[in-house]
């Protein structure tokens, strides 16, 4: 791990000066936390077990001394997470300071929750996450769209929010490099070269539609996207979810973020199905149940909120509501898509995938390439959240039986 470029004495000093209940704190403590490729993450402590914890956003990639990255993305995380606080309370880490010329945010310690990837690779279940993560979803993207928040509001946040770096990340790493391999840098199963060959690299159907989403994402600022949301971004515990790390946000086609979330569900899902299936009958029922749920809750809120929050009469009835929403649909599962299929192909893996063992996984990689293919060539259709658990059930069925 590269050694931080801010010191545990700077992060104390600023901590202690700016946060009322530090002021009296004698026996204080830094640790640093995070082990990612972008941002510092410290966390301190003092004597009564008070904690905070404090990112420091570094203009260069932690594990380069020459890759830079803008340190505006500190400034848009901070933005993110206060506006998300005001129109969804409780939903993210509160923010306590914001200091610019470092940059870093202080905000509060989610000790007491679980990063969701973890959790759901032991196979722990939450029963409230739908209706959380469509609540949050609703209100954080729907009232950023042009239908509810005020034009010239609109407008300035979009230019608050201009994440050039961070965006080519995603149009690279996304929808670029998994169906070109211009890096050289996707890996999967060798037993696999042939099939990553023929269904992603020379497949013009899927580039096509790919490069549809792709020129989506970059030219429909849409509503106000987290950018990165998965189950590695969110904290939660069996009575709350709380969703962080924001700083890949920018104005986009907000099924982006609900596609991500749904695509990550899916990624815990199929593993888990191949590897254990009957072992772990209760937490496949509950992923299935969540795939579905979330789709099902986040079109509930759309219909039953529509008419009071939208602004425009032009676009306030029923024929212009259902229009608008076939293309979050449509979006939501062309996305969900490109996240399967870039995670299990490109650079930027998940654990899900990781230690699954390499006997199964050659398996695994073709069912999830499949999937992602079909959500992606087939999204104008997929209307309802029992659409998405008939193509993965679907395709789990034909992999336990053929073996593809």
């Amino acid at each position: 791990m590269m050694k931080s470029r801010i010191s545990p004495e700077v992060v104390i000093s600023l901590v202690k000066s700016k946060i009322d209940f530090f002021r009296n704190s004698n026996d204080m403590r830094c640790q640093e936390i995070g082990d990612g490729n972008v941002n510092y993450i410290f966390r301190v402590t003092d004597s009564k077990n008070q904690s905070v914890i404090v990112k420091y956003a570094d203009a260069f990639i932690r594990n380069s001394k020459t890759r830079e990255l803008s340190t505006k993305r500190s400034e848009i995380e901070y933005e993110i997470l206060k506006y998300q606080n005001q129109v969804c309370p409780d939903s993210v880490p509160k923010v306590y300071y914001f200091d610019r010329e470092l940059p870093c945010i202080i905000m509060e310690d989610l000790k007491d929750y679980t990063i969701m990837r973890t959790a759901l690779m032991e196979h722990q279940i939450f029963p409230l996450f739908a209706e959380h993560i469509s609540k949050f979803l609703y209100q954080t993207l729907f009232k950023t769209t042009d239908l509810v928040m005020p034009s010239n509001d609109k407008k300035e946040f979009v230019g608050k929010l201009i994440n050039v770096d961070m965006c080519e990340i995603s149009e690279r790493l996304v929808f670029m490099e998994p169906y070109k391999n211009r890096q050289g840098l996707n890996s999967y199963h060798e037993k696999n070269k042939e099939f990553v060959r023929r269904e992603l690299y020379q497949n013009e159907l899927l580039i096509f539609e790919v490069g549809k989403l792709k020129n989506r994402f970059k030219n429909v600022a849409q509503s106000m996207l987290h950018g990165d949301l998965h189950t590695g971004s969110i904290f939660i515990n069996q009575k709350d979810t709380r969703i962080f790390d924001p700083e890949f946000s920018f104005f986009g086609p907000m099924g982006y973020d609900i596609g991500n979330i749904i695509g990550n569900l899916i990624l815990s899902w199929v593993p888990t199905s191949l590897t254990l299936g009957l072992q772990q009958q209760a937490y496949l029922e509950w992923v299935e149940n969540t795939v579905k749920d979330s789709i099902d809750l986040f079109v509930s809120k759309y219909s039953n909120y529509y008419a009071q929050d939208v602004i425009d009469p032009m676009l306030n009835n029923d024929a212009f509501k259902q229009h608008y929403l076939q293309t979050i649909l449509s979006d939501t599962s062309g996305y969900a898509g490109t996240e399967i299929i870039r995670r299990t192909v490109g650079v930027a893996k998940v654990k899900d995938i990781q230690v699954v063992d390499d006997k199964i996984k050659p398996l695994l990689e073709r069912t999830l390439i499949r999937i992602g293919q079909e959500l992606i060539l087939n999204r104008t259709q997929l209307k309802s959240g029992e659409a998405y658990v008939d193509i993965v059930s679907k395709q789990l069925s034909i992999c336990k039986k053929r073996g593809y």
